[in-house]
This record gives C-alpha cells, structure tokens and sequence, in this order.
C-alpha cells in the first residue's frame, strides 16, 4: 500500500499537482475545495492551538480516524466521534455542512481496502514528522514556489497559524514591506525546516519546483509518476501535461525593490534554485 501526502506554503500552486495525481487514478478524498484541499485533513489537523498543546497519543488517534476515511473508505463510532469533535473545536475551519452527511455513510458503508491513495493540504508540511512515522510507505511530496513571490503573496495565513514556530509574529501594525519580509523570513525557515525532515524520509521524499512545473510540465510530471511508482497510460500522460498552467502571478516579484530584504534570505532562495 502507498500513502501519498502533498504539502505546501498556502498559495504555493498546489491545486494542478493534485489534479495530476486525481486524473491518475489517485483516490485524494471525497471532500475537496476549489484547490483539491483534502478537507478532512483541514478539519482534523489545521488547529494550531490545539497541535501545540496536545500529545502523540492525541495525534494517533486522529490519524487513526484520517486512515479508517481515506482508506477503509468507512468510520467506526469512534473514529466519527474524534472527526465530529475536531470539528466542532477547530476555530480556523468553520465549513462543516458537508461532514454530517458523509460521517453518517462512512459508518453505515462497507469498508475497503485501497492499495493506493493520498491527500493535499498546504498545512500537512507542519505534520511531515508525525505522519511518516505513522505511515511507513508514506510518499511525500513538497511544493516550493519561489520565495519572493510568495513574500508578496496576500495568503498570510499559514504565517499567522504557524509563524510562531519560527519565532516569527504579526502585530497587525506591520507596513506591507515588513509583511513581505516576514513572509519571505517565513518560506525561508519553513523550506529549512522541511528540507531537514525530508532527509529522514529519504528517497520517500520529493519537492518539486513550483516554476519549472509550470514552464517544463512535460518533465515535472514525468518525473512526478515516476516517484510514485504508479502506470499511466501514453495518452493519460499527455493529457496531465495540458493541466498546468503559467500563473499570472509568477514573477510578481519583479514588480517590487527587493532592498527591504536582507541577503541571507536572498542567497536561500536562489540556493532553492530559483532564477533572480
């Protein structure tokens, strides 16, 4: 069986590369937004309080009810309940109309066993520790857009959710040019951070380079299955490199003065091998 979880700064451009992996056969959820976000990881995990005060034993348990949705396709009573009350108590997702109706078929529905399936969800990059230690045969595959974008980027809510974790905080005062450079200070340290977890996984895990997916689909997207390890036919696969497509908002930051950035921050975005 293989796990395959996908994570990523919010607005990193992480919709297509899910959507590849769905027109691939790849089960990715029955609960999706716009974005392909796996809404149950949402519900479940996306609660920076409650990550920061809670225990493995806790983590499990929500992983355990993740694993009998996704996997099995069905939900013990258990398992609804610790769905339902992650739910209820998580105050940065409210958008629940949609969970009553699916807890009560998962738990009437017969189980199954699928050989193959996984999940996007930006957040899930926080979790890399937590979720190859409870899924060995976990794949993992981490999208970087280019740093300097993302600085100017108005999705600042994983900043805010997580930015104490690096020591980085918004008074709500900041002028746009000290936002930016906190987000950049932000994808800086979160890529370290990831890059660093990453090496436990080992060939297990992957990242992928927002702009070239972009530019050189063809490429990405081949080397993408291949990580995999999954069969696609020839005209699937030419069909998967028409899905991605040049942002408008790809060198955005070419519209800006980058002196409010210090060359610390400069120096890692290129090392992340992004053009300048």
């Amino acid at each position: 069986m293989t796990v395959i979880a996908i994570g990523a700064l919010g607005g990193s451009g992480t919709r297509a590369i899910a959507q590849v992996l769905i027109e691939a056969g790849i089960y990715m959820g029955d609960d999706l937004n716009g974005p392909n976000d796996n809404l149950i990881f949402t519900r479940l995990f996306k609660n920076p309080s409650w990550y920061e005060n809670t225990s493995k034993e806790e983590i499990n348990k929500r992983l355990d009810a993740f694993k009998d949705y996704m996997e099995r396709d069905r939900l013990s009573l258990n398992s609804a309940a610790v769905l339902i009350k992650a739910s209820i108590t998580n105050p940065t997702f409210r958008q629940n109309k949609k969970l009553a109706k699916n807890i009560l078929y998962k738990i009437f529905s017969a189980s199954k066993e699928r050989n193959i399936w996984g999940w996007k969800e930006p957040n899930t990059q926080i979790f890399i520790d937590e979720i190859s230690e409870y899924f060995p045969n976990l794949k993992y595959i981490h999208i970087v857009r280019h740093g300097l974008d993302m600085a100017f980027s108005k999705n600042t809510q994983q900043l805010r959710n997580w930015g104490h974790r690096y020591n980085i905080h918004l008074s709500g005062k900041e002028t746009d040019d000290e936002i930016a450079c906190k987000q950049l200070e932000y994808w800086v340290r979160s890529t370290q951070d990831v890059v660093t977890k990453g090496k436990k996984i080992g060939d297990r895990f992957l990242i992928i380079n927002h702009s070239t997916f972009c530019l050189q689909p063809m490429k990405e997207i081949d080397k993408l299955i291949q990580f995999l390890g999954v069969e696609v036919k020839k005209d699937k696969l030419n069909e998967l490199y028409q899905l991605p497509k040049k942002p408008t908002t790809l060198g955005r930051y070419k519209n800006y003065d980058l002196k409010m950035f210090d060359e610390r921050q400069i120096s890692y975005v290129e090392k992340r091998g992004f053009d300048l």
